[in-house]
């Protein structure tokens, strides 16, 4: 490939300009598939492989020629006008320097366009992105650390370390300054197929007449979205094959998705790093940016797990000596209380030892180490946001993406449905537009779709408590005995189902919304629609469990009060006599591990089914590279977006309402262990290879993080303050801190349970046990008197008014939320001021490269000033020495 500078120039210099001219040249990269492929003339191999069919170079030339991009079209379908865009299209790409050829399908309903960048191409497109390239300089980017996880690096006999380099924005005129300047290895395969969809993203081709004169489509995505292709795509670097013992297995050129296959996508490497560089150079940087921050923030949760599982186990080893559970078990004390019915007419009265289970399951999560736990994780949280942006910092030196923005055109289905066109004074060219009464119409519009969405997501949290209390009500009918747990277990998988059905219609409906919207660009729209996704998975999720922790039995009025009834007709739901705590642990619990185990069936399982069925009616012999490739999932609109959305959902549920189930980051690092080998199985096997897009950050995804973990302070103070039995306990402790009990918490059922006489239930309950008499006006009951969780007393007049412990209860709770929002904040606030964005070690790194850049760019000019100089002096000689003078 060496002589390829010339070649291209060559080629290239030979426009077509009229239409017949354009066919020929076209027509010459085509070649005949009538016939078997094993006809074909000087096909060209890889190095390595026995397939000619899989290769990833051009197959009818005399010299290996790198595919860097298909276009595939569908040939059985066949329109004039379409036919005419195509070559126009390509005669344009031609133009501006690659080179094209044409193939078809071994069954012949699709057409491909193989394309190919040339140095001087890949040179020209490489200097207008400003990409950074290698210097003959080496760092030393080795970190103290580094050795203590050596255990946990990839395998160095697959993907060897090949050190990080000083880089400089590249120039063609000082290629040996640059390390490796050779032109078949100067450029990654990402780069090529990034360098290459500039070309594709910035070629005009003129697609249909509109009003005021030839509509000028821009863009390989726009000829798609007007299906003049059906796709456009980089190939995978070949197939990938089992482990085998030859030492050179993985040496060559284009074994980086076999390198990747067997050190980061088998199950095998759970345990270990990832080749994040390999990543970076196969799939680009925002991928790689993805998988290097799922990997920071698994090994971010190692921490969180321990301690988290630390307050379970202390919950379970405390469980034998604390003293409410012990006074709730007790059929001989406390246990044989008789506690208020908790429905109408089919529920029966119980005792209070029937929440026994309930008891016991609520102190091992919430117990006295539940509030260092939530201070802990306010911490966390904010700590690993930090460390992150410092690891993020790194990688953008690392990969040379600092202050990168991105290019940004037009998007294709605003070019498509946009009918009104302004001059653009810069360019003088008609650009669409949308008037701006127009984009308020269509903005009100799609807001309006989504709050009712919004509010059908209240509707089915409410239909589930309807459930729940249906349901209660028939088990208390037929059994006493486990009707609650079954209620609180059956209502949240039924709340995840909905949850998850819900979702995936508001995904359809929310990206129906934004395109409605018309944003011109790709990121505007892409933010339109992230924060729409946001917004309603967060009350799709959140919306019940929110509703458990702060609003359930929160604004019941004691047994036989009308205030019990909505619409005076249906009674409230109501919390166990030991609180909503551990029901809320269980709706946690479900929704959490169940959609981590319904994600992970959708998104691996799903597309290896779709995989299997495109070809299992397909003749598989004699297929290409480009064809296997074109079969395999397509996830290029919002790449990797479902992921993303999926670790911030689950980010959610280990800060927000982490205090009601410790255990939660110990079921996210599970998750997450296997998530990445997922991930990086469906990027690598099961999906089109994406074009290489350049990112320096994890873009709107940060900034949301950052308001959960804010959220999540208020939402766990206001969990432990009020959902949990803790402020009453300690108010308890503190008023009884003078008596002589030898256990503190000795008579604190007693306490928080009010008695009331239950004939004041009967004008609204029919009592299946209770034996009725009517005598002068007075009810002679089985039970005189039943107990209900409340701070609350009779007065004189047979009403309801708080006691002296309802008062003291709730100003200690409101102290305590003041204080520990005041207490995680201020630690917060620590934590940003202590941990610096930037680790003095990139500072170091950074001074260094501008240092680099400076002498360059010193020697650089000194050198014209020596050349000129040189320049004249050899003018002058000839000047004398034409003339005779000395």
């Amino acid at each position: 490939m060496a002589d390829e500078k010339s070649d291209s120039v060559s080629e290239k210099q030979a426009p077509v300009i009229d239409e017949n001219s354009r066919d020929t040249a076209i027509a010459m990269t085509e070649f005949d598939t009538s016939t078997n492929n094993g006809s074909r003339r000087d096909l060209i191999r890889d190095s390595d492989d026995g397939d000619p069919n899989q290769t990833m170079f051009f197959t009818l030339e005399d010299k290996p020629r790198r595919i860097d991009f298909v276009l595939v079209y569908e040939t059985d379908k066949f329109d004039p006008a379409k036919d005419r865009q195509r070559k126009t299209f390509e005669q344009n790409l031609t133009d501006v320097g690659v080179i094209l050829e044409h193939d078809t399908s071994a069954d012949g309903k699709l057409g491909c366009v193989k394309i190919h960048s040339p140095w001087e191409a890949l040179m020209k497109g490489a200097k207008l992105l400003g990409l950074r390239k290698r210097l003959n300089v080496k760092m030393d980017s080795k970190r103290a650390l580094d050795s203590c996880f050596r255990f946990f690096s990839p395998d160095q006999s697959i993907v060897p370390d090949e050190g990080h380099f000083f880089t400089a924005p590249f120039d063609p005129s000082k290629l040996n300054l640059f390390a490796n300047n050779d032109p078949d290895e100067f450029f990654t395969n990402a780069e090529r197929n990034l360098i290459t969809k500039l070309f594709l993203d910035s070629t005009e081709c003129p697609v249909e007449e509109k009003e005021g004169g030839v509509y000028i489509n821009k863009g390989i995505d726009s000829l798609i979205n007007h299906e003049v292709y059906s796709a456009a795509f980089p190939l995978h670097e070949g197939n990938i094959k089992p482990m085998s013992n030859d030492p050179n297995f993985f040496k060559g050129k284009d074994k980086d998705r076999l390198r990747l296959y067997h050190s980061w996508a088998k199950p095998c490497n759970a345990f270990r790093l990832q080749p994040l560089e390999y990543v970076r150079k196969y799939f680009g940087e925002k991928i790689g940016l993805y998988f290097a921050w799922l990997g920071f923030y698994t090994t971010f949760l190692i921490p969180a797990t321990v301690f988290g599982f630390g307050v379970f186990l202390y919950g379970l080893i405390t469980l034998p000596t604390d003293q409410t559970s012990k006074d709730a078990c007790n059929v001989k004390g406390a246990g044989n209380f008789t506690l208020c019915p908790l429905c109408d007419n089919l529920c029966d009265f119980e005792k209070l030892s029937d929440s026994c289970l309930y008891a016991r399951l609520t102190h091992v999560f919430d117990n006295y180490g539940t509030v260092a736990f939530a201070v802990f994780m306010a911490g966390w949280a904010l700590a690993f946001l930090e460390f992150w942006k410092r690891s993020q910092a790194a990688l953008q030196f690392m990969w040379s993406t600092n202050n990168y923005e991105a290019y940004e055109k037009l998007r294709p289905g605003y070019e498509k449905n946009v009918k009104k066109y302004i001059v653009n004074p810069v360019t003088g060219k008609k650009e669409p537009t949308v008037p701006a009464h127009e984009q308020l119409l269509r903005l009100f519009t799609s807001m309006s779709m989504i709050f009712f969405l919004i509010c059908v997501v209240c509707i089915a949290i409410f239909a589930v408590l309807v459930y729940r209390l249906a349901v209660a009500a028939a088990l208390f009918a037929v059994d006493q005995n486990g009707a609650k747990l079954i209620t609180t277990v059956t209502a949240s998988v039924l709340n995840l189902i909905i949850i998850t059905v819900l979702g995936f219609i508001y995904n359809w409906l929310a990206l129906i919304a934004t395109k409605l919207e018309k944003h011109k660009t790709f990121s505007d729209h892409e933010e339109s629609y992230t924060f729409k996704i946001i917004v309603f998975q967060f009350i799709n999720y959140y919306g019940s469990i929110i509703y458990i922790a702060f609003f359930k039995g929160s604004f019941i009025d004691p047994p036989g009060k009308k205030n019990m009834y909505v619409f005076g007709k249906y009674r409230q739901d109501e919390c166990d006599p030991t609180g909503c705590f551990i029901e809320l642990t269980i709706q946690l619990a479900i929704i959490m591990v169940g959609k981590q185990a319904l994600n992970g069936f959708i998104e691996f399982i799903l597309p290896a089914i779709k995989n299997c069925f495109r070809r299992v009616n397909e003749n598989t012999i004699g297929r290409q590279r480009w064809e296997d490739d074109y079969d395999l999932e397509d996830n290029s609109t919002f790449l990797f977006f479902d992921e993303y959305l999926e670790m911030v959902i689950q980010f959610g549920f280990v800060t927000l309402f982490v205090v009601a189930f410790p255990l939660a980051p110990l079921f996210a690092l599970i998750n997450n262990v296997i998530e990445i080998r997922l991930d990086a199985y469906k990027a690598v096997k099961l999906f089109r290879r994406p074009t290489a897009i350049r990112a320096q950050d994890i873009g709107a995804w940060y900034p949301t993080l950052r308001g959960f973990a804010y959220i999540a302070v208020i939402t766990n103070a206001f969990i432990i303050g009020w959902t949990s039995e803790f402020i009453p306990k300690m108010v308890y402790i503190w008023n009884h801190r003078h008596s002589n009990a030898s256990v503190p918490l000795d008579g604190y059922l007693d306490s928080s349970l009010t008695s009331v006489n239950a004939s004041l239930l009967i004008p609204t309950n029919e009592l299946r046990n209770a034996k009725i008499y009517v005598e002068n006006s007075f009810y002679e009951l089985l039970y005189p008197e039943c107990r209900f969780h409340g701070y609350v007393q009779m007065n004189e007049q047979w009403k309801y008014e708080p006691t002296r412990e309802y008062f003291q209860i709730f100003f200690a709770r409101m102290v305590f939320v003041i204080i520990f929002e005041h207490l995680c904040f201020l630690v917060m606030s620590l934590i940003s001021i202590l941990i610096p964005d930037v680790s003095a070690r990139i500072k170091r790194m950074k001074r260094y490269e501008r240092q680099i850049q400076q002498r360059m760019d010193f020697e650089e000019s000194f050198t014209d000033v020596r050349d000129k100089r040189v320049s004249m002096y050899l003018e002058a000689t000839r000047f004398y020495t034409h003339n005779g003078l000395q």
